[in-house]
């Protein structure tokens, strides 16, 4: 790992590791940041009305599910690969490992296909709020003014609590892809620095490494 590294990805092709894996983490920067401020990246318009900002907040939560998705899908094979070496080497005779299977151990490939089967349970929880009419599954509510007859949104404690979970998620997800060597995290970064700069820095960093 290097001293003055930000994200270093462990890849043969430096364009695969720009391209794919730094993407998909710039995606997820974007998509938090969307989902906490309802503005879009890259910014289309400088003043969103307070219930747009609202609705993009809510959209936010599927492309964050949609990012870590991606990430466990990237990482599969190695970290599978990885976990059935581990495995084998405490389980080295053939009824060592019929007694202890390896879809029933404790390991990084197992619990990357727990993380998987979280997000796809909070995609059918999105599309449940959608198709029921009931309100208290919902993630944003809609408000009338009786006096003047506004509409305003607001968003739920289902929209909180799942956004809140969508970032433990992601931190696993994350330290998983760290252990198993996907990725690595270095320096820390310069506050000074606006955001298109340090993801620029990223960019250069993966490419020169």
């Amino acid at each position: 790992m290097s001293d003055d590294g930000d994200i270093r990805v462990f890849n043969p092709s430096k364009e695969i590791s720009k391209e794919i894996i730094l993407d998909i983490l710039i995606r997820h920067r974007d998509a938090m940041k969307q989902a906490r401020t309802g503005e879009v990246t890259p910014a289309t318009e400088k003043n969103i009305k307070d219930n747009d900002r609202k609705f993009n907040q809510v959209r936010a939560l599927t492309l964050i599910i949609s990012a870590q998705r991606e990430m466990i899908t990237l990482s599969r094979p190695v970290v599978f690969f990885r976990s059935q070496q581990k495995w084998r080497k405490s389980n080295r005779t053939e009824e060592e490992q019929i007694n202890r299977p390896f879809d029933k151990d404790i390991n990084d490939y197992n619990r990357l296909k727990e993380w998987l089967g979280f997000l796809s349970a909070c995609e059918q929880d999105i599309l449940q709020a959608e198709r029921t009419k009931s309100l208290d599954d919902d993630y944003i509510l809609e408000k009338q003014d009786q006096i003047e007859g506004t509409i305003t949104y607001v968003l739920t404690k289902n929209f909180y609590e799942m956004l809140e979970e969508l970032e433990s998620s992601y931190e696993q997800i994350y330290l998983l892809m760290l252990t198993n060597k996907i990725v690595s995290a270095g320096i820390e970064e310069d506050e000074e620095l606006t955001d298109k700069q340090k993801e620029e820095e990223m960019i250069r960093r993966v490419v020169e490494a």
